[in-house]
């Protein structure tokens, strides 16, 4: 009786052996897959970044600073702990600081040129006891050329009985303006708020 007890009883991993292996290649089928899908999501935020990064530095070799600095915010904001980040924090400063300058080139442009006009009339005033009629009258002596401002116009220019008035219209091209686009305004040498 015993032996055919004993035959009666198997122990547990001879009986469907298949299905253990199988259930065995399951799990470690699936753990490798959990492994996988963890270290791709890793470096997924990472090379976001770098793209974000890389189309940053695009922007800044077309010209476009200001598309520059919103891609180098949009790491920042997103991405905030990443290397990129690190490095978009150091160069969005320097971009803000490039787009600041770009924007405002063409007023401080025209103001340069409106002091070299001015110097060039107040020097002719002194020898002349006048005010030139037109910008011209100094030509060749006080300026090689009549310059025209930043937006391709010629200054405006005229005399009044104590001296004269030179504006340039800026940006608008219209007297009025907002505040980058209204214009600057010299009286007898000495820059004045445009008025409406």
């Amino acid at each position: 009786m015993l032996e055919s007890a004993r035959i009666m009883k198997r122990r547990k991993n001879e009986v469907n052996m298949r299905t253990v292996r199988a259930w065995w290649f399951f799990v470690v089928a699936t753990a490798m897959l959990v492994v996988a899908v963890v270290t791709s999501s890793c470096g997924g935020d990472e090379r976001r970044a770098e793209r974000l990064w890389r189309q940053a530095i695009a922007c800044v070799e077309k010209g476009d600073t200001q598309g520059a600095v919103d891609r180098l915010q949009k790491i920042i904001d997103t991405f905030p702990d990443s290397e990129v980040a690190e490095r978009a924090r150091d160069q969005i400063i320097v971009y803000r600081g490039l787009a600041t300058a770009v924007e405002n080139y063409p007023m401080r442009r025209a103001r340069e040129l409106m002091v070299q006009i001015a110097r060039a009339i107040e020097s002719f005033r002194r020898e002349n006891r006048r005010s030139p009629a037109t910008l011209d009258e100094l030509v060749p002596a006080k300026l090689t050329s009549v310059p025209l401002d930043p937006w391709d116009r010629p200054f405006q220019y005229e005399t009044t009985s104590r001296g004269y008035r030179l504006r340039c219209l800026g940006a608008s091209g219209a007297p009025q303006g907002s505040a980058a686009a209204a214009g600057l305004l010299v009286v007898d040498g000495e820059f004045r708020a445009v008025s409406p």
